[in-house]
């Protein structure tokens, strides 16, 4: 199938998503047609480096997130033996959390525009990022079970209210404790039960690892059924993991009001609504929630003002 405009709008009208047009062109222009169809059928797409590595972002996000470990750490990890005082060999490693104001290429990886094509295809032009984190996983003999990221009972809603972007800044493969997929799972609308949510010898045998190299961007639906190998081989597997939602979700990371005025400035518009600066957060009473209201809808229009996409309500 070739994804032209009209094949977007069409396929997506049914979703009444606001902005098809633009996110249509925004495909085309990016060269990722076939990613969006990798997402509609396996659930999930891997976009290789000559696409999602501008200016070689991996191997700059790869040094800072070194960087930080060291900082809360206090060793610096070492890639080729591997281990982070002994945390880097559980399921999903080494976890980093709350690093998008640490350092200006975390704001690159939210901006990066193959990134945002796929999430907006997803979850809508009001996304948000929820938690932006980074995982540093060693040697270790326990697999992550298959599992979806909805976390909602069955059934779940076809449509993806979150969707989680991941960064491979080391190779991806078996060996090295790579993602695992069941490819067209997004579709079920349900949760692994029993020995479905098992990998590896007598467990699912439809999952599927993830081989990529470094830079490469690895992108799913919140519905697909994945989890991860253990590592076998010695030293590091390093990504950083950007959790998608829609708005109207409770976001695990808090941003409004938090992000400062100088990053809020050497960003683009969509920046402000990416960080939950659109979004109206609880309130008190009605004149806390004028307040609310009318801070959010400034980040709202400067977004449309930008991008000529008009945002759901807010209220």
């Amino acid at each position: 199938m070739i994804w032209t405009k009209e094949v977007i709008m069409a396929e997506a009208a049914y979703t009444h998503e606001v902005g098809l047009g633009t996110l249509s062109k925004e495909i085309s222009d990016l060269g990722m047609q076939r990613y969006i169809e990798d997402l509609d059928t396996h659930g999930y797409t891997v976009v290789p480096p000559e696409i999602a590595n501008p200016n070689g972002l991996a191997e700059r996000m790869l040094e800072t997130c070194l960087d930080i470990a060291a900082r809360r750490s206090g060793e610096r990890p070492d890639l080729e033996r591997g281990g982070v005082r002994g945390r880097a060999n559980s399921p999903v490693g080494y976890a980093m959390k709350a690093l998008l104001l640490e350092d200006r290429v975390f704001e690159e990886s939210l901006m990066n525009p193959a990134l945002l094509a796929l999430a907006t295809y997803l979850c809508g032009y009001d996304v948000v990022l929820s938690s932006l984190s980074a995982s540093m996983k060693g040697p270790g003999e326990t697999r992550f079970r298959l599992h979806t990221d909805t976390r909602l009972p069955s059934p779940l809603p076809t449509q993806a209210l979150l969707c989680k972007g991941i960064y491979l800044l080391t190779d991806f493969n078996r060996d090295n404790g790579s993602t695992v997929f069941v490819p067209g799972s997004h579709k079920w609308c349900r949760n692994p039960v029993a020995s479905e949510t098992s990998i590896g010898d007598g467990g699912n045998d439809q999952a599927v690892p993830v081989e990529a190299p470094a830079g490469s961007l690895l992108v799913f639906h919140g519905n697909t059924w994945h989890g991860a190998y253990n590592r076998v081989a010695p030293g590091l597997r390093v990504s950083v993991h950007l959790l998608m939602v829609r708005s109207l979700l409770r976001a695990t990371e808090e941003f409004i009001g938090r992000i400062p005025q100088d990053v809020l400035d050497r960003n683009r518009p969509r920046f402000g609504i990416l960080t939950q600066q659109g979004v109206v957060p609880p309130y008190i009473d009605k004149e806390d929630e004028r307040a609310k209201v009318a801070r959010a809808q400034k980040f709202v229009s400067a977004f449309e003002k930008d991008s000529g996409i008009q945002l759901p309500a807010k209220r």
